[in-house]
């Protein structure tokens, strides 16, 4: 009983990182050699920035990424197991609930909000800038793609951060001595830089670049919130290709195909449904308080949850007698920018474009989500779905692509030109589909400077420059990790994403083999080390 409850206990915390899984990474480029935009760009960051408060001695102390202290899953098996006993047997979990979210709270109550959705315990974001400070020169003839970075407490709302960003970008124009600027709004960046749209009316924006947008919605983020999840067996399965789990390639590789003959064997499906039937029958009774007491209290993090799921998140995150009443303000703070933002997003951005703004969307695929929704198989960058990413795009399936009818009737309605080589995207659908680009091969947490060559292309060209202007920069765009530069996405290079397509006889062979390796070099006598 312990060992199934730790096991609970580490799925939780596993799901509470995924809800937390918007932490990004910049990967220094070497590919962008003319990297620089004629104006400037304020390039807004996603979320995940580290978080800090000050002890009592005045000692700067991070809190933010949060860590899980040593022994904690431990400690808590020991102190909860009769409660975890007791669900188990009554299906009653409530309590269970209750003692799981005094658990999380011991991790995550330093960096929560109050009920009115402000920051407590003095948590603050390092991060800052001093107009005298700002670099207003061009450097070569151009301002470097990522000079005018943008940070700010992801937490928070994302209308709280537009007014701070306000300030950030009139002291850029005043240091630059331009009168408008571009804006690039990455992940939770998009739900801030368009909060800012919304209430500036771009007055001084001219060119206006959604990246890996989470401005629809991120999947997870929504599932999760919504208590609409699922434990996808051929999603856990496929998952398993996308992460390292030893840091011994050989081990790592056993896992992958011991995984995916337990799968095609129906093992996972067992598995998997004993899961399911707990979060189907159960949600409501566990997780409010474990998301209450991690990331429901965050505004940031309501935005990226889409539309299609908010109402129901609201119900289950705020679950319970008096709940909704006591976060009423918080509950009027995202339901704001929700309605005003998310939800008009795309009537704001047709009224920008005709107003003269330059506006873009470069997505990114080529990963499967995490495997805790019904929706494993669409085509996504790990986090967000390229359906909402791209405002938009028809996609087809994970492991196929659009069938011959589709191709068919895309080359007849003349859209076949906006579908993907690989068949797995159709752009025509798009809310602008001559200004959507897709990289292929990027997952969303990184961000290699390889693409900045398409983000200057976008802003030094202006609303002229579309997917079919420069035939080096199509719709369609490959990520080669090994030289960090983003080339044409063509039959010969689109197939990076095979991994996901592995047979059982394949799987069956390459466990066989990994295991006759580890037992090799557990009875392959060692080399004596030389004689000195």
């Amino acid at each position: 009983m312990s060992k199934l409850f730790k096991r609970i206990i580490s799925v939780v915390l596993c799901i509470s990182v995924v809800i937390s899984a918007f932490i990004f990474i910049d990967f220094p480029g070497t590919a962008a050699a003319s990297d620089g935009t004629d104006i400037p760009l304020i390039y807004v960051q996603g979320s995940g920035m580290p978080l800090f408060v000050k002890d009592e001695n005045g000692e700067e102390q991070e809190v933010y990424p949060v860590k899980i202290p040593d022994g904690f899953v431990e400690k808590t098996v020991k102190e909860n197991i009769g409660i975890f006993a007791k669900a188990v047997l009554t299906q009653k979990w409530e309590e269970f609930g209750n003692a799981l979210g005094d658990a999380l709270s011991e991790i995550y109550s330093t960096i929560s909000l109050d009920e009115h959705g402000k920051t407590q315990n003095g948590v603050y974001l390092r991060w800052t800038w001093n107009k005298e400070k700002l670099n207003g020169k061009k450097s070569h003839g151009k301002y470097p793609t990522q000079r005018f970075t943008f940070n700010y407490d992801w937490r928070l709302d994302p209308y709280e951060n537009a007014e701070i960003m306000h300030q950030y970008i009139e002291d850029v124009r005043e240091v630059t001595g331009a009168d408008k600027v571009a804006l690039s709004g990455r992940c939770l960046g998009s739900c801030v830089t368009m909060a800012y749209m919304e209430k500036y009316n771009a007055e001084y924006i001219s060119d206006y670049i959604l990246y890996a947008s989470a401005l629809d919605g991120a999947t997870q983020c929504s599932r999760c919130f919504a208590g609409n999840m699922y434990i996808d067996p051929d999603g856990v399965d496929r998952f398993m290709y996308d992460i390292q789990l030893s840091e011994d390639d050989v081990t790592n590789q056993l896992i992958q195909s011991f995984v995916t003959v337990f799968n095609k064997t129906y093992g996972l499906d067992i598995t998997c449904a004993a899961i399911n039937n707990v979060l189907k029958k159960n949600y409501l009774e566990f997780m409010p308080q474990a998301l209450m007491n991690s990331y429901g209290t965050f505004p940031g993090y309501w935005s990226m949850v889409n539309d299609r799921d908010y109402e129901r998140a609201k119900d289950t995150v705020f679950h319970g007698e008096g709940v909704k009443e006591k976060y009423a303000d918080l509950i009027s703070i995202i339901d704001n920018y929700h309605y005003n933002v998310q939800v008009k997003s795309n009537e704001l951005l047709k009224k920008f474009a005709e107003e003269g703004v330059n506006v873009a969307n470069i997505t990114k695929y080529g990963y499967q989500t995490y495997p805790v929704t019904t929706e494993a198989y669409m085509i996504t960058d790990n986090i967000c779905s390229v359906y909402d990413a791209s405002k938009g795009a028809t996609t087809a399936t994970l492991m196929q692509g659009f069938d011959d009818n589709y191709i068919e009737k895309a080359k007849l309605d003349g859209t076949y030109k906006y579908i993907s080589p690989d068949l797995q995207i159709d752009a025509s659908t798009c809310l602008f589909p001559e200004k959507t680009w897709f990289v292929k091969n990027i997952i969303h947490k990184t961000f290699p400077k390889a693409v900045n060559r398409l983000i200057d292309a976008i802003v030094n060209n202006g609303s002229d420059f579309t997917v079919f202007s420069d035939p080096e920069l199509p719709q369609y765009m490959l990520y080669d990790k090994d030289a960090n530069e983003i080339t044409p996405l063509v039959t010969e290079n689109m197939n990076c994403d095979s991994r996901y397509h592995v047979t059982f006889f394949e799987a069956f062979k390459k466990m066989w083999k990994c295991i006759f390796e580890l037992i090799k070099r557990k009875f392959q006598p060692s080399n004596p080390a030389p004689e000195v």
